[in-house]
């Protein structure tokens, strides 16, 4: 519910709808579980960590503003809506799981409505864009056709990972027609980004069936499944004249060893937002390369130091573009927490993932791909959107970290009673 938003352009910040909910979770948590403990002690360790050092830096670059308290307060208030909703549900993590997949369903099904609506003249979202297909990008109940593909990616690699076409006494499956849905609607948003998560999608269907595994004959058929790849995309590409525009340009402006101003001027909007904004991050990265420039920074270190590669009179005309997030997580985390914040994420991120661990033990599948899953939408937006807590970033998150540690807990008990079963054979003998 991203684009749900009370007094808009009249409060100082987007007071999401979705806030008076997690207001009330939290209070029910608060009288039902009776406890005070909002956080995770490791998290709050993780994050008090950032928001000192933002507060100290800001404090002494005298750059502290409200940009940087929405910052802490909207890390700090998402993350304990989502980890309290999780508490109270026990950490049931199949369960929340499924709400979420039954979600994705119903708002892919109004997207493919919507789609529906446009090819019979009734335009019902606020920006209309036509693509080379002759479709239009859907929005469904999301801002942005791009937010609706992300938001998606969990949900889209789940069903695809477990999906069978036909049910054991007959009929087409459940799980197969909420595939085609899910499916259906993340290909219509024709988001650039959504066609990266896509990919890696496919990438780890084809993981988790060994086709990379050296022990596996199936690594035999790699080449032909590289080569397969490699000409679908390139089909995409050639047919796809938008995505092949923004491809193109953002390529070239990143491999070029010089760039000047004019050939900037003349990107198209997305490349150059991404390319701007690595611009920026990069010299404040430099600047700053220990701690960055404290949360909520960003924008700022964009409007000081655009002029330095870009004119000028090309930010009036345009806009800051996507200078509140930097267009990417991990931009953002370079320009405002340096090293510090990309080594605390990339830590996070790897030593909570779960690569194929859990996957063959039926009862622990269902974590291992829902870790894998949250892993692929984690890649998605370090490439786009530095928004820390929009999208359902924390409920993923939290889901990420309790996967993994509900997998390596069940099979340390497993391996230690094959261990004890063996000690008893023994013995027994």
């Amino acid at each position: 519910m991203d684009d749900f938003i009370i007094l808009r352009f009249i409060l100082p910040f987007d007071f999401y709808v979705y806030y008076l909910f997690f207001i009330v979770s939290i209070f029910y948590y608060l009288f039902s579980k009776k406890s005070l403990k909002l956080l995770p002690g490791w998290f709050f360790g993780f994050a008090g960590l950032l928001i000192g050092v933002t507060l100290l830096i800001t404090w002494l670059e005298n750059s502290f503003d409200f940009k940087v308290m929405k910052q802490i307060i909207g890390i700090t208030f998402t993350s304990i809506a989502y980890y309290t909703f999780l508490s109270y549900n026990n950490f049931n993590l199949k369960k929340v799981f499924k709400w979420y997949i039954s979600i994705a369903v119903i708002v892919s099904l109004y997207g493919i409505f919507e789609e529906f609506l446009h090819l019979s003249g009734i335009h019902i979202s606020k920006d209309i864009r036509t693509t080379t297909f002759g479709l239009y990008r859907v929005y469904s109940l999301m801002g942005e056709p791009y937010f609706l593909a992300v938001a998606l990616i969990p949900a889209f690699f789940y069903l695809f990972s477990n999906f069978s076409v036909i049910r054991k006494f007959g009929g087409i499956s459940r799980e197969f027609l909420n595939l085609l849905i899910v499916g259906t609607c993340f290909v219509l948003t024709f988001s650039t980004a959504g066609l990266i998560g896509f990919a890696l999608i496919i990438i780890f269907w084809f993981y988790n069936r060994k086709y990379f595994s050296l022990t596996s004959w199936k690594i035999l058929l790699l080449p032909f499944v590289i080569l397969s790849l490699t000409v679908l995309f390139s089909n995409v590409k050639d047919g796809w004249q938008e995505f092949n525009i923004k491809y193109t340009e953002t390529i070239n402006a990143f491999t070029a060893k010089k760039f000047s101003k004019k050939e900037a001027s003349s990107l198209n909007s997305s490349s150059f937002a991404i390319f701007s904004n690595y611009m920026v991050a990069k010299a404040s990265f430099i600047d700053n390369p220990i701690t960055g420039t404290g949360l909520g920074t960003h924008e700022k270190n964009y409007l000081d130091k655009f002029g330095n590669f870009f004119d000028k009179d090309f930010l009036l005309r345009y806009g800051a573009f996507n200078a509140n997030d930097a267009n990417s997580l991990f931009l953002r985390l370079m320009s405002e927490t340096g090293l510090l914040g990309l080594s605390l994420f990339f830590i996070f991120l790897f030593k909570n993932f779960l690569w194929r661990r859990g996957y063959e033990n039926q009862e622990l599948r269902t974590y291992t791909v829902m870790n894998q899953g949250i892993f692929i939408w984690f890649i998605v937006r370090l490439v786009r959107t530095g928004n820390y807590f929009g999208n359902g970033f924390f409920l993923f998150f939290f889901i990420y970290y309790f996967s993994c540690k509900i997998v390596k807990m069940k099979l340390r008990e497993q391996k230690s009673r094959l261990e004890n079963q063996k000690t008893t054979m023994v013995l027994a003998h």
